[in-house]
């Protein structure tokens, strides 16, 4: 009797274990750097990725995703134009996306803590990302914030005046495949 008890558990807890794979409805990913003590502000738009997260058991999620980096604005055509163009920042006819993959996540005491390997320019660095995860009903919003050293990914080189650190906020709302919504 003991031996199907866990021969039942052995194939039972796989599946109680399975990760749950969303649909992302909507992003929204901006970012935040300072020139010359004054802020400016920027989007990014055109995400595409993969979500797998199970709030109980994130060490088997899998985050990726991805935005169009020619869809960047700054309410400001002139600099958009500079920052999409010029070869010390987005280069967007050349590095057309911008990406981040998770290595790791790990339940906290505020939410979660994500390790992403961000590439930018073909520089792939890791970051830690803290974040939240909030489900109601079969939708859910992952939120998250991180600063970033901008010079780590050879970026906006020597420019007079520009910070080193940028803030991203990105904010995925998901609802989950109409077959898990059962």
């Amino acid at each position: 009797m003991i031996k199907y008890l866990l021969l039942t558990a052995c194939i039972v807890a796989p599946i109680l274990l399975k990760a749950q794979t969303w649909n992302v409805q909507t992003a929204s990913t901006a970012f935040q750097a300072s020139m010359f003590g004054a802020d400016v502000d920027g989007t990014f738009k055109g995400f595409k990725g993969t979500i797998v997260f199970d709030p109980t058991h994130p060490e088997a999620a899998s985050i990726s995703g991805s935005v169009d980096a020619a869809t960047l604005s700054t309410n400001n055509s002139l600099r958009d134009r500079h920052l999409k163009e010029k070869d010390q920042f987005f280069e967007v006819a050349k590095y057309p996306r911008i990406a981040m993959k998770s290595t790791k996540i790990e339940k906290t005491a505020a939410g979660y803590t994500g390790t992403f390997d961000l590439t930018l320019k073909m520089v792939t660095k890791k970051v830690t990302i803290p974040f939240t995860f909030t489900k109601t009903g079969p939708n859910g919003v992952i939120k998250g914030t991180v600063e970033i050293n901008r010079k780590d990914w050879k970026f906006g080189g020597n420019t007079l005046g520009m910070s080193d650190k940028v803030k991203l906020d990105f904010e995925l709302n998901l609802s989950a495949p109409v077959s898990e919504n059962k």
